[in-house]
């Protein structure tokens, strides 16, 4: 039923029911302590006026008799009403020896003894009213025997003691009640009070629209809680969201883009090659020309599904990786290209450094990065390549000293389809996306990749560290 009311109802009522049994039991506790304590104290009152009364006490052959009464200095005995103490004296078959003066203005008092031959006290209503008596039996040795001779009977009403309990109980009672909706009403404004930042951030929430991702949730609620670190991880996620849809869009718009001017230029090619007949050369060189436009889309396509292969990467322990001979294999076979177009090469490679990786996307990695070298720098240049490990990372290192970048577009080389205004001079063109990949696949694996250039012309060093 509770899951019905708001959470701010739900709180001030658990919080109240469970206030109301705690109360109640600290009430029930404390009344029946008391209540206990009053019928200690009037036993301890019945007690005193017993050990009165006993020395006056004689017991003869026909039974307990006082003897001497008048020289008593208590008058309990003798008093009437509600604070007299009424005193009987019993034959062990409940026959009534003496009686107090003070029975006469009260009803008749049922004689009702003890199971047992010991000092008891028990709780009776007589007159209509809470009383208490208490029983001494009296015993006589006749014969070296030691047998049951009477009672001693000793009744005084309770009655204030219970009117004390009555107002005690009246009083635990409305204070349980009346702390009760204390509670509720006070829980139920502190609930309100703690969930308003829960109803402005939901307010803020609705506002929000699919294509507005600009909006935040307030974190400036007076005081920094849970909810303050809820509401900033939340805006942290949207941020992230944020910045992933722009650059899904930037990524959209550079694709279409990037296939758009290639196929463009197919269409130009073929129609200008069909306006009129050729000879077999025009024709075989019009095809070379669209052969081109083809593979430049090609390395856009394939550039686009390594990039998305490298987004889906999974680290498992059974991928262990040889790095060291990764490294020095494709080494060698860009050793070879760096030859031909007239660069030196240096390489340090440090043995046995193992990854928990695939080869096939570091293979990527590494052709990527060492590609970009021999594609951008002069002949003339050189390229070094060194792997080194230490703290249980591995670095790899890629220099070159060719035409380098301007020092605010380190970060923005790894993006999609982006070129750096010295790599746009150069006459071989890349699709835009082998640093992307790159990045994907690193970031994949855990590690992290830089670049730093001190200007154009002035070379460039990618450093992955895995």
């Amino acid at each position: 039923m509770f899951h019905r009311f708001p959470i701010s109802v739900r709180l001030a009522l658990w919080y109240g029911l469970t206030l109301l049994l705690l109360l109640s039991a600290f009430a029930i506790f404390c009344y029946t302590g008391f209540h206990l304590a009053l019928h200690r104290d009037f036993d301890r009152h019945l007690t005193h006026e017993q050990r009165e009364l006993l020395p006056f006490v004689t017991v003869g052959a026909d039974g307990p008799r006082f003897e001497g009464l008048d020289q008593l200095t208590s008058v309990a005995y003798q008093t009437e009403g509600i604070y007299g103490t009424y005193v009987r004296l019993l034959s062990p078959e409940g026959v009534v020896r003496y009686r107090s003066p003070n029975f006469d203005a009260n009803e008749a008092l049922p004689v009702v003894l003890p199971e047992r031959e010991e000092e008891t006290s028990e709780s009776r209503t007589w007159s209509g009213l809470p009383a208490r008596t208490r029983y001494v039996a009296l015993h006589t040795n006749e014969n070296e025997t030691d047998s049951l001779a009477g009672w001693l009977e000793l009744t005084g009403f309770e009655w204030s003691l219970h009117q004390e309990l009555h107002r005690l109980r009246l009083l635990l009672i409305l204070g349980v009640l009346g702390s009760v909706v204390l509670a509720l009403v006070g829980g139920w404004w502190m609930a309100r009070r703690t969930l308003r930042p829960v109803a402005t951030m939901t307010a803020a929430a609705g506002l929000m629209g699919a294509g507005d991702l600009s909006a935040r949730l307030p974190t400036d609620f007076g005081t920094r809680d849970e909810l303050t670190g809820l509401a900033e991880t939340f805006n942290a996620l949207l941020g992230r969201l944020e910045q992933s849809v722009a650059r899904e869009r930037r990524f959209t718009s550079n694709a279409a883009h990037e296939l758009l001017t290639p196929l463009a230029t197919l269409r130009s090619e073929a129609e200008v090659t069909l306006r009129r007949d050729r000879e077999a050369a025009a024709y075989r060189a019009a095809l070379v020309r669209l052969l081109e436009d083809v593979d430049r889309m090609t390395a856009t396509v394939q550039g686009l599904l390594h990039l998305a292969r490298a987004d889906a990467l999974t680290k498992r322990a059974e991928d262990r990786l040889d790095f060291s001979a990764l490294v020095a294999r494709c080494v060698a076979q860009a050793e070879k290209e760096a030859a031909r177009k007239g660069l030196g090469f240096d390489a340090e490679v440090a043995p046995g450094v193992t990854l928990i990786a695939q080869a096939a996307p570091l293979t990527e990695v590494l052709a990527n990065l060492l590609g970009n070298a021999v594609k951008y720098t002069a002949p003339g240049g050189r390229i070094g390549v060194a792997l080194s490990h230490a703290g249980g990372e591995a670095l790899l290192r890629v220099t070159d000293t060719g035409v380098g970048f301007a020092p605010e577009e380190a970060d923005r080389l790894f993006d999609r389809f982006y070129r750096s205004d010295a790599a746009e001079v150069q006459a071989e063109r890349g699709s835009g996306l082998g640093l992307a990949i790159v990045k994907a696949i690193v970031e994949g694996y855990g590690g992290a990749v830089r670049a730093h250039s001190d200007g154009p012309g002035q070379g460039a060093t990618f450093a992955v560290r895995l």
